[in-house]
């Protein structure tokens, strides 16, 4: 979890589940899985958020969301405080979460 910007978490449907399900059944009987087992039964009964952020590009305003395992992919948090990517609208290295746009661009929250 981020300790400068906020996530977003949105619990998964039932339908999501049985799909994840299905891909998990099939990655382990194709060997594509590699680790431990999981308690069918209990993935099931469990609540499972995904994570996103909400991004807005400094330049343009654009605004698009992004999930939080494949930002966390292609960020180094050890070279900034937040990621900063290219906006998918005017193509500028601008787009940051919202958070930060409000801190950089409106100056609020400090």
């Amino acid at each position: 979890m981020p300790k400068h910007f906020n996530t977003i978490k949105s619990k998964i449907s039932d339908v999501e589940k049985k799909q994840r399900l299905e891909d998990y059944k099939y990655a382990l009987k194709n060997g594509f899985y590699f680790g431990p087992s999981v308690d069918i039964d209990d993935f099931m009964k469990r609540d499972i958020f995904d994570e996103s952020v909400h991004l807005k590009c400094l330049s343009c305003g654009k605004e698009s969301d992004i999930e939080y395992d494949i930002l966390e992919e292609m960020w180094d948090e050890s070279l900034s405080d937040y990621p900063t990517l290219y906006c998918d609208h005017c193509g500028k290295e601008k787009s940051v979460p919202i958070d930060i746009y409000h801190r950089l661009k409106l100056k609020v929250f400090k």
